[in-house]
């Protein structure tokens, strides 16, 4: 039964005082403390609400579980006066005086096993975490307990309990027709246990957090609770998200928290979370449902099951929850970056899907007025940097055409501009191979750029970027070109150890192939060489004329070092 039908099933089978014992079960964490204490707190029954309750987790005698009672009993002595105007504040009074008189725990221990039956007398008590007792403490003791103080002392019992954690199941089943007059179950479902935690744990991402447990089938409170700290911890609480972006990281990272909580029946295992979609998971495609055993048609079911989750593939920020699920640690710092690039990624999607709106409503929305048109374009200003060049160029041609668009179109490519330059610039990613058409604004800023760019390279950077990349474009050529003998020899002179060892194997090896070279780099190996050859003359280079000796020597480029006929 659901949370509410139950509730109302339990409230009713306690207004028949015919029900002497009633058991309360269901599953672990579905909710059957948290229903009771409702009951209790509305209940407008005097015995009810002065109920005793006792969790007998980890108690291993009666005598213990006695002891508790009377604990239990003792703090409500105020309370209640109808159950304690003839036997409770004499006992409380009693308890008072022998704890002053013996200083032993022991004798106060012996009181309150004599004080039990008077205190239980026509009570409600609840035994609750039964199947969480110590091994030593049986059920049929427990029961035999229930049986006498029912039968002796009018007293009534609520057991709240996970049945199916029960150890001595047999025994229980026995003792369950015997002592138990009722026995409600508490199957509590995802939306109700989502409920109750969200009162318990809650979170800025609450509503879209549910729909995963929904979908998961997640009915522990407990679980849900610990889910949804996980998350606000994992996204710090940051409310900027946009809908794409918490669409992206939260079903994933209540999946992987509700996995590591157990909170999932059958659930996928870390691994098959992280894999899905790439090619380690393609195991099963291409069998048919008759050749898959049942642990492939589980991993089938999940498939599905993540799809509708919106999980199609999981990258570093998977990993990174993953960490900090297994280990507590958490980069926060890394995690953020990660986000920050989902939100950019987003942001730009946005942006573009506004453009193509934009141009679609131009075109084709005939019915719409300039002033309509031109709003949606102002919407595009201070986005325009999300786009690139040419975009920009298009959009501020197809602005332009609507009467008093100047200035937004004017602006849309300042903001351009501004955005750009403040970026860390590179020669190769101006080339514009179709020669699509500029803005000559942003045509110039380019070209400045490239310029700038160009001017603070050093042919070591060119070098570097080569054997990077394994290519170059318009700006290496550019400095490769622009490269003086001088130029040569300052950066030999310059440079440190392992610099010094790949720059100049670098342009030996370029040396050795000088005709591959030279229709891209111009005179850039000449140079080399005759830098060489200075330094290598250079009464002043000491140890590092003969390093260059040695290395031309080593390359079969002596030849071209010291030409014949000449010496150092």
């Amino acid at each position: 039964m659901s949370l509410k039908v139950t509730k109302s099933h339990l409230i009713h089978l306690l207004s028949d005082p015919e029900n002497k014992v009633i058991a309360l079960s269901g599953k672990w964490g579905t909710g059957k403390s948290h229903l009771w204490k409702e009951v209790q707190k509305e209940s407008v029954d005097d015995k009810i609400n002065g109920s005793l309750y006792v969790s007998l987790f980890g108690l291993s005698t009666m005598d213990q579980v006695k002891v508790k009672i009377v604990q239990s009993a003792l703090p409500k002595a105020g309370e209640y006066s109808a159950f304690w105007d003839t036997t409770g504040k004499g006992l409380v009074a009693a308890s008072k005086a022998l704890s002053g008189f013996f200083k032993g725990t022991s004798a106060i221990g012996d009181f309150a096993l004599l004080a039990v039956p008077i205190i239980l007398k026509k009570r409600v008590i609840v035994l609750d975490d039964i199947e969480r007792k110590h091994a030593n403490l049986s059920v049929d003791e427990v029961m035999g307990f229930i049986d006498e103080f029912t039968q002796q002392h009018s007293a009534r019992f609520i057991l709240i309990l996970n049945s199916d954690q029960l150890l001595d199941k047999k025994v229980w089943d026995v003792l369950r027709e015997k002592v138990i007059d009722q026995e409600v179950r508490l199957d509590t479902d995802p939306v109700e246990a989502f409920e109750i935690a969200r009162g318990l744990a809650p979170s800025p991402y609450a509503d879209r957090i549910k729909r995963i447990v929904e979908v998961c089938g997640i009915t522990n409170i407990r679980t849900i609770c610990k889910v949804m700290r996980a998350v606000n911890r994992v996204l710090g609480g940051r409310e900027d998200l946009s809908d794409d972006v918490l669409s992206r990281v939260v079903p994933s990272t209540v999946l992987l928290a509700a996995t590591h909580y157990k909170g999932i029946e059958n659930g996928p295992d870390f691994d098959f979370i992280l894999k899905i979609g790439n090619s380690d998971d393609w195991g099963d495609y291409g069998k048919k449902a008759e050749e898959l055993d049942d642990a492939a048609k589980l991993r089938a079911k999940w498939r599905i099951t993540l799809l509708e989750l919106g999980i199609n593939s999981c990258d570093e920020y998977e990993n990174l929850v993953v960490e900090f699920l297994k280990s507590g640690l958490f980069d926060t710092e890394e995690v953020s970056k990660i986000i920050d690039r989902y939100v950019s990624e987003a942001d730009a999607m946005r942006t573009k899907a506004m453009v193509r709106q934009l141009h679609e409503h131009a075109i084709w929305h005939y019915k719409l007025t300039d002033a309509e048109l031109l709003a949606e374009a102002s919407e595009l200003v201070m986005r325009a940097h999300q786009l690139d060049a040419f975009n920009v160029t298009s959009l501020h041609g197809l602005i332009s055409d609507i009467p008093g668009s100047t200035p937004v179109a004017d602006s849309m490519v300042d903001h351009w501009i501004a955005a750009f330059q403040q970026k860390s610039v590179d020669g190769f990613a101006f080339d514009n191979f179709f020669n699509q058409p500029l803005h000559p604004k942003i045509r110039a800023a380019i070209d400045e750029a490239k310029a700038n760019a160009h001017a603070t390279a050093t042919v070591f950077d060119a070098c570097s970027h080569i054997a990077k990349y394994g290519g170059w474009g318009h700006k290496q050529e550019a400095v490769m070109k622009a490269s003086s003998i001088k130029d040569f020899e300052e950066t030999i002179k310059s440079l440190k150890v392992d610099d010094l060892r790949f720059f100049m194997c670098r342009f030996l090896e370029m040396c050795v192939q000088s005709a591959t070279y030279k229709q891209h780099f111009g005179t850039a190996t000449d140079n080399f060489i005759q830098a060489c050859r200075n330094i290598h003359v250079d009464p002043q280079a000491g140890r590092l004329s003969k390093l260059i000796e040695q290395l031309f020597k080593d390359a079969k480029l002596e030849a071209v070092l010291v030409p014949p006929g000449e010496g150092k």
